[in-house]
């Protein structure tokens, strides 16, 4: 080979070896740049790592069923710490039936794996929806952050949860979630947000509660006290409220305990109810369907001035849902039900261990009210004013209510009574089988009436009758149907009696009969004086003014229309009789007629003489006058008085009476005055005055010129003329004149 050869063979050979060199460094070059690309594409690493891997997963099963998965698309073991990286981490557990598609999304979290726990920092979202749930349709939606999820135990964080459900959202702070029984809870400063249905027009009902707990396997929210719901002007404040929701996560069921109470403001007044527990169910749609409170159950209703109080034991509201509006329907309360109205003028009181209320809407459509109300057991209903009291009870009162939610009839039923007290009066009592009380616009009782078996009882005063009319503004009380009132010393009937309570008053119409019993004298030698009874169409009468006579009692009384007044046999017949019980003392006014027993003859040896029959005297005046106590009347203005022992005639005529121990009333003397004409047994007596004495059987005339014709016609006249029924004798007191014919 020449050297020129040799020297292009060495420079070819050279640039071949340079070219491979190079080569050789491109291709070291190119790996270490596509080395250099891939470390750039991971995060960095720290130098203690010992594993990365670019997926990553695990599950825990019991008996043969997952419970949950973990699932993240990288995982970075390191060298020095029990523990690996897992980044864009999912959490799914199904739950111990595996009815749950319950979800866990962070972006970055730390593993474990000796004690199988994670724990994710950063933002945390947790879906909770049932395995037959879409993706789409969650039931509970939480945000969070720097969570711990222990393999057998919870999910849980210290800090604040932000939480998403089918019709609201809300807050809290620090979260629990166990996956064995499915409970979620929020630890405090819980904070809801629920929107109203749809077709409700009302604002969102804003929840705020110590901590809240969602038992998922009852589907189930409790929230722990104490626990505050507004919503519009409506407040709700409890120790705790369970709610039972249904399968879109919609409330169904609540129930409040701790002492809750409601408070509503309205335009019109306050409201406020408690208890010891309530318990509502809802409509799907949201509304109100029964809301029920028990135990120690108080109400309160403020109006301007008014105030209403109501306590029971037992409490159930059933809700009209119908239309854009909830409003109630029907009230229910048992057990010691007791409600209080207390109004400018007046008050009112009911007590009865079960009540019902209807209630609607208000003709303005704002607001509702109660238009009838009844009690299902016996009721006591007070109702109380200046000056008065009166307090009704039924075995079931009912009432009806105007459009101010006034009160305007009541009814009783089953058995009713009436107790009225007045001031400086005996108490009224009166009891019926059913009555009708109206009321006027200020809630005053206007008008009572009772119907069946009316039994009335003031002071000792007490009455009888088929109905009963009470008046409040005339003060006053009308008996209807047999009825009667008596008291310690009269008794009085008729169809219908009047009682003004004012004045003491009494009218009474249509067959009018009335007893006066007699009194004792002023002295013990005095005898007891003899009862009156006294009939009439019409009476009109008035209390006695005598210190010795209870002022409620029937002291005077005018008697019309057919009057007639007897005692025993004796009767005394008028157009008008007045009587006056404490003087014991009457007066017959108008075409007097009277008609009376006389005493029996006694001989000149004081006995009595044996008649075949009692002697009677019928008399006729103008006008009576009668002394019960005395024993005396006097009958003037023209007189006539006729028996079958003679006639007797004058301008007056005294009757004077005896009592025997039988209290029987019997004539013992006539005295007749002015123009006295006797006629006997053919025999003719003139005088002045006339005396008969019916236990002689003698005629005494006197005054003026006496005279006496027998029917010979033959005449004596004298001083004074004496003559005897049971002979023809005739005793001449001084200048004695005969004439024969």
């Amino acid at each position: 080979m020449s050297n020129r050869d040799a020297a292009r063979y060495a420079r070819w050979s050279a640039g071949v070896a340079f070219a491979i060199c190079l080569a050789v460094v491109g291709v070291y070059w190119h790996q270490r740049r596509r080395e250099r690309a891939n470390e750039r594409k991971l995060s960095p690493v720290p130098a203690a790592v010992a594993e990365q891997s670019a997926g990553f997963g695990f599950s825990r099963a019991f008996e043969g069923r997952t419970i949950f998965t973990v699932r993240a698309s990288q995982a970075t073991q390191f060298k020095d710490e029990d523990q690996s990286l897992l980044e864009n981490v999912v959490i799914t557990i199904f739950g111990p039936r595996g009815d749950r598609n319950d979800s866990v999304h962070a972006n970055q979290c730390s593993y474990q794996p000796e004690t199988g726990s994670i724990r994710c920092q950063g933002v945390v979202q947790i879906d909770l929806r049932s395995a037959k749930s879409t993706p789409q349709k969650t039931e509970l939606h939480l945000e969070t952050s720097n969570i711990l999820f222990e393999r057998d135990s919870n999910v849980s964080t210290n800090s604040s949860v932000t939480l998403k459900f089918p019709g609201g959202e809300g807050s809290g702070q620090g979260l629990v979630y166990a996956p064995q029984s499915e409970n979620v809870t929020l630890e405090k400063d819980v904070q809801l947000e629920m929107a109203p249905p749809r077709n409700r027009p009302r604002a969102s009902a804003h929840i705020t509660s110590k901590s809240l707990e969602f038992r998922r396997s009852e589907d189930v929210l409790r929230l722990a006290g104490p626990v505050r719901i507004q919503q519009d002007s409506q407040t709700l404040t409890a120790g705790m409220l369970e709610l039972q929701l249904d399968a879109a996560m919609r409330p169904s069921h609540a129930v409040a305990t701790g002492s809750p109470e409601i408070a509503a403001r309205r335009a019109r007044g306050n409201l406020s109810l408690a208890a010891e527990q309530m318990s509502a169910d809802l409509l799907p749609n949201g509304a109100l369907q029964k809301l029920q409170a028990n135990d120690d159950v108080r109400g309160e209703a403020n109006r301007s001035e008014d105030v209403d109080h109501f306590s029971a034991q037992h409490v159930q509201m059933v809700m009209n849902s119908s239309g854009m509006q909830n409003r109630p329907r029907e009230f229910l309360a048992q057990g010691n039900v007791r409600v209080e109205a207390n109004r400018s003028k007046s008050k009112g009181r009911l007590a009865t261990e079960s009540l019902r209320a209807e209630i609607s809407a208000s003709k303005d459509g704002h607001g509702a009210g109660i238009t009838s109300a009844e009690t299902l057991a016996p009721g006591n209903l007070t109702l109380i004013k200046p000056a008065e009291n009166v307090e009704i009870r039924g075995g079931k009162l009912s009432a009806i209510f105007g459009a101010q939610n006034q009160i305007t009839e009541l009814h009783g039923a089953s058995g009713v009574s009436v107790v009225r007290a007045l001031t400086n009066k005996p108490s009224e009592k009166s009891s019926a089988q059913s009555l009708l009380a109206k009321f006027g616009a200020d809630g005053n009782w206007r008008t009572i009436d009772e119907d069946g078996e009316v039994k009335f009882e003031q002071g000792d005063k007490s009455g009888a009758a088929t109905t009963a009319h009470l008046v409040s503004a005339a003060n006053q009380l009308t008996l209807s149907g047999a009825a009667s009132v008596k008291d310690s010393l009269s008794h009085l009937q008729a169809a219908t009696i009047q009682l003004e309570q004012a004045t003491g008053e009494v009218h009474a119409h249509g067959n009018v009969v009335a007893s006066f019993s007699g009194q004792k004298g002023t002295s013990a030698a005095s005898p007891v004086t003899g009862s009156s009874e006294i009939s009439a169409d019409e009476m009109d009468g008035r209390p006695g003014n005598s210190a010795n006579t209870d002022s409620s009692n029937l002291g005077h009384a005018v008697f019309s229309g057919h009057a007639r007044m007897w005692q025993g046999s004796d009767v005394l017949q008028a157009q008008t009789i007045e009587f006056w019980q404490d003087e014991q003392r009457a007066e017959a006014r108008g075409t007097v007629f009277g008609e009376f027993v006389e005493a029996p003859h006694k001989d000149r040896r004081g006995r009595k003489q044996q008649t075949s029959a009692p002697v009677l005297w019928q008399v006729h005046a103008p006008k009576v006058d009668y002394w019960n106590n005395l024993g005396k009347m006097e009958w003037s203005n023209g007189v006539d008085a006729r028996s079958s022992e003679g006639t007797i005639q004058s301008q007056t005529v005294q009757l004077f009476f005896s009592r025997a121990e039988n209290n029987q009333q019997t004539l013992e003397r006539a005295i007749g005055t002015g123009n006295v004409r006797i006629e006997q047994n053919g025999r003719t007596g003139m005088a002045e005055r006339g005396e008969y004495v019916a236990r002689d059987g003698r005629f005494v005339l006197s005054g003026g010129q006496p005279t006496l014709t027998d029917a010979a016609g033959n005449t004596t006249t004298g001083h004074e003329l004496t003559f005897f029924l049971a002979n023809d004798s005739i005793l001449v007191d001084s200048e004695t004149t005969t004439k024969h014919p």
